[in-house]
């Protein structure tokens, strides 16, 4: 068996973190219409937990009802929004109310003693995402990670899709694990595999194009690399 290189979505997919983010977002949407003077408008936790897996400066102008907020106001309330939640999100973390789900230590342990090359990488801002990889260690397993805020920030890529591109060396000998179809997209977009987490955010209709799917973490063992 060659060692591919496999690259992980981040919540979802290695994480369940849906009760403690959606409250995050919501206290930092609480937080935002404060600060602008608006009258508060009840959090659509609905359309918040929709919202997962969007890079962070389109979820931001996305989860929350545009028409509570003036025109002219909303990038700024965008901005605003995102930044408490990134409060919110590392107080979270350190109460340890996000965790890795059932089994996924032990599949990367598993798949990093195979010889796998493990890498990771996310639509999450970088202050919740290296909160995350510092707080559940995950840097022991992953030779390589990469949120999109600090891909944009540093000019190395624009979305997942060049994320794909600029992380993997060889399309032929990668697998792309995740729970989004933007995960599905970006990795076939690059010519690797792909892996739908059924278990994760997405509906299981965005998996269509997906090589593989797996109901739980551990069931990534049994396919054929």
């Amino acid at each position: 068996m060659t060692p591919k290189t496999l690259l992980f979505d981040m919540d979802g997919t290695l994480l369940d973190s849906t009760a403690a983010v959606v409250d995050a977002v919501a206290a930092g949407l609480v937080r935002a219409y404060a600060e602008h003077g608006l009258s508060p408008v009840a959090s659509d936790r609905g359309l918040i937990a929709r919202c997962m897996g969007l890079a962070t400066h389109i979820y931001f102008e996305q989860a929350f009802d545009s028409t509570t907020v003036p025109d002219g106001l909303r990038a700024e309330f965008a901005l605003s929004y995102a930044r408490f939640t990134a409060e919110e999100e590392v107080a979270v973390i350190a109460r340890g109310e996000t965790r890795l789900y059932e089994g996924v230590a032990e599949v990367l342990t598993a798949l990093q003693n195979r010889g796998h090359t493990l890498m990771l990488f996310s639509n999450a801002g970088d202050t919740y995402f290296d909160a995350i990889v510092q707080g559940h260690g995950l840097s022991r397993w992953f030779s390589r990670t990469l949120c999109v805020e600090q891909a944009r920030r540093n000019g190395l890529a624009a979305d997942k899709n060049e994320m794909v591109g600029l992380m993997i060396d060889d399309p032929a000998q990668t697998v792309v694990v995740g729970d989004r179809v933007h995960d599905i997209d970006a990795g076939r977009h690059a010519g690797a595999r792909t892996v739908g987490c059924l278990y994760g955010f997405g509906d299981p209709a965005e998996f269509e194009a997906a090589d593989w799917t797996i109901a739980t973490p551990l069931d990534l063992l049994d396919l054929p690399f």
